[in-house]
């Protein structure tokens, strides 16, 4: 089977962790093939270390338009089974026109976000849909969105949750391994974060309700995994609070492993996600997690008060005291610890992952 993977961008971030954890399963019994609708960014090594085939795109002009024509000509080029579709775009949908192979789209995030028009997307699934012999949604959230704005293509849509590798708890010596890996205190509680630096992920309710918990226990550390637009301005938040000594900034890591098992707790905040995959994946080590999510599908991963804490609104407050419960309840971080790696091992695991998607691309093939 020879499939092209047609993906958004190559970072570090969500999307593309998923698509490296499908791909790197599948390795040596499906022939991937790896074209980028933007320019490479750090996420290419990963395929890379695969060896396998990666092309990018630079992207100019509104919605790429002034670049299409030079993706179309590279995406034209494949010749195989499968186009998967990852984090659509316009030119990378119209990319595929006219293309033989069977066409699977995957959604990764949701529609609605910043009240953007339905209208938008009610036409997009329209005129673009119909490509499709599959359209994947990797929440029950999007799946929801995806069937009101095209009830028209309810036979083509396949419901994949995001997976996550399980990791055996954090040992007492290799948590002070990778905080002095990481140049941290080594006796601080440790809370973390990962992910993009935009305004969609609201970092700045993080440093706040850090803020607020180092009123509370001055013991604590707070640790940013991840680049973006806003660093400099939340850098500048952390020193208006109080807490700059507090927090140390990242980057982007390239083995994320030592940040999960350098942090005590993952405090997530986000304005939108389809589905918050650093959550998982604190979740997959143990690390209990505090979040705050305006709209997503992360409430199918955690469940408020069973494996960790999760509220629809940024209540700098109520955040503050759900971490300072977790700091001080022994009894209760260890359950959630437990609770936490459950469910990613029962329903969020890699192989069930996997098995689904193997399950689209034959149904689609027949």
């Amino acid at each position: 089977m020879k499939i092209l993977n047609l993906i958004q961008c190559l970072n570090l971030g969500g999307m593309e962790k998923a698509t490296y954890n499908l791909i790197s399963e599948t390795y040596g019994n499906i022939d991937w093939h790896i074209q980028s609708i933007t320019p490479a960014g750090d996420g290419k090594n990963l395929f890379t270390s695969l060896n396998i085939p990666i092309n990018d795109n630079h992207y100019n002009g509104k919605l790429g338009y002034k670049s299409h024509f030079s993706l179309r000509k590279k995406v034209q080029k494949f010749s195989g089974d499968i186009i998967l579709v990852t984090g659509p775009t316009l030119s990378g949908c119209l990319s595929i026109k006219g293309k033989k192979e069977k066409k699977i789209l995957a959604i990764h995030f949701c529609h609605k976000y910043g009240n953007q028009n339905p209208l938008r997307w009610k036409l997009f699934y329209k005129y673009l849909g119909i490509d499709y012999d599959a359209i994947i949604c990797h929440s029950p959230y999007l799946l929801e969105q995806t069937q009101e704005l095209a009830p028209h293509l309810k036979q083509k849509l396949y419901l994949i949750e995001n997976s996550t590798q399980i990791e055996n708890l954090t040992t007492k010596e290799d948590k002070q391994a990778a905080r002095q890996a990481l140049d941290i205190p080594v006796d601080s509680f440790v809370i973390g974060n990962a992910g993009w630096l935009i305004e969609r992920k609201r970092f700045d309710i993080f440093l706040q309700v850090c803020a607020t918990v180092y009123k509370s226990n001055s013991n604590i550390y707070c640790l940013i995994a991840g680049d973006g637009q806003l660093r400099q301005e939340l850098e500048e938040l952390a020193h208006a609070l109080g807490v700059s000594n507090q927090v140390k900034f990242l980057g982007w890591q390239k083995n994320i492993k030592t940040f999960y098992q350098a942090i005590d707790l993952l405090l997530f905040n986000s304005n939108s996600d389809a589905f918050g995959r650093t959550v998982m994946e604190a979740m997959g080590y143990g690390v209990p997690v505090v979040a705050s999510v305006l709209e997503g599908g992360t409430d199918s991963v955690l469940i408020q008060c069973k494996n960790g804490f999760l509220i629809p609104k940024h209540d700098i407050n109520l955040l503050a005291q759900y971490c300072l419960k977790l700091m001080n309840d022994k009894n209760l971080y260890q359950k959630i610890q437990v609770a936490s790696i459950d469910t990613i091992s029962k329903r969020f695991n890699n192989e069930l992952y996997v098995q689904k998607y193997l399950e689209v691309f034959y149904k689609v093939l027949k």
